[in-house]
């Protein structure tokens, strides 16, 4: 039994042919001599190191994209307007600026008030109010002088400007100096600087009596929407602004209501630059007393303007009505 058990394992052994066996040698001897594995081991390494850096900078890219996500939107918390003006061309309301103190802090207030009414229509009543005014303060004192609404001083505009910086954080009206053109490349400065910040999201420009902007606005004539040209009966608007399409607007009250090359001459008997006619004929200010006679219906006297935006000169003389609102004066 034994004998015949080995003799049948023997059998089995002696079916696999030798020549398969001899190929079957000769592969693994190929395969362990084989020079193309250690290069395919190099590739698979340098892959995976490929892969690794790949991962790193993209985890860097997704880090920085939040990071920017983050910035904006802070940026989108604090949005804001801005309203540039060059104050040698448009000067404030001949009776804001002849009131001083007073009348800096109500040129504020005033157009404050007229940017935000305009921003309600354009549905950006949540943006902050950035105003920047600037004005050879030196020059412009001088010119206001002659026209009666000023002191002598050579900076007689200086307690104006003064309460205009203090009533609003981000209200700035600066001296720019007596150099020439030395407002024109504080206000271009500005207008290049904002104009294509996200965070600013519009931008009134009241310098339209100057044709030296019109190339700087046309650089941005594809993007006009955020952009509002003012204009001013004080001045004499370009031309040219109009072909930029851009919207125009005007924000009553707030500046000059006539030229300065007429002179404003005070009809009060105080003492100091207050004004309220001018020298040409039938050039009334706006804000100044009727010529209604005594004996009118109180029921045609409207309401005193300049009763409502601080205190009359005329007092009880006065032939207008002195309420304090519109509404008021409905209700009478």
């Amino acid at each position: 039994m034994l004998v015949s058990g080995t003799a049948h394992r023997s059998n089995n052994m002696n079916e696999i042919p030798k020549d398969e066996l001899q190929r079957a040698a000769q592969q693994l001897a190929s395969f362990r001599t084989d020079s193309a594995l250690p290069e395919i081991l190099d590739r698979y390494g340098a892959l995976i190191e490929s892969y690794r850096r790949l991962q790193s900078d993209y985890e860097e890219e997704r880090d920085a994209r939040e990071r920017y996500k983050q910035i904006a939107r802070g940026l989108e918390r604090t949005p804001f307007v801005l309203v540039l003006i060059d104050g040698d061309g448009y000067v404030f309301n001949e009776n804001l600026v002849s009131k001083g103190i007073d009348g800096g802090r109500n040129a504020a207030q005033l157009l404050n008030e007229s940017i935000k009414t305009s921003l309600q229509i354009k549905g950006l009543d949540h943006c902050q109010i950035m105003v920047r005014v600037w004005a050879n303060l030196a020059g412009l004192s001088k010119t206001l002088h002659k026209a009666g609404l000023v002191g002598p001083e050579k900076r007689s505009m200086t307690p104006f400007v003064a309460s205009f910086n203090r009533s609003y954080g981000l209200f700035d009206y600066v001296d720019a100096g007596e150099w020439k053109e030395n407002a024109d490349f504080k206000l271009r400065a500005m207008l290049n600087l904002y104009a294509e910040n996200s965070q600013c999201k519009h931008i009134y420009f009241a310098a339209c009596h100057d044709g030296g902007y019109i190339s700087d606005l046309t650089t941005y004539i594809g993007n006009k929407e955020r952009l509002t040209l003012i204009d001013s009966p004080s001045v004499k608007f370009h031309p040219e602004y109009r072909k930029l399409g851009m919207a125009i607007e005007k924000l009553p009250g707030v500046f000059l209501s006539m030229p300065l090359d007429v002179k404003f001459v005070s009809n009060s008997s105080r003492t100091g630059p207050a004004s309220t006619v001018a020298e040409k004929p039938t050039a009334v200010v706006p804000w100044a007393p009727s010529s209604q006679s005594n004996n009118s219906v109180e029921s045609e006297r409207k309401p005193c303007f300049f009763y409502q935006i601080g205190k009359c000169k005329y007092g009880r003389s006065c032939t207008n009505l002195h309420v304090s609102s519109h509404i008021d004066y409905m209700d009478m």
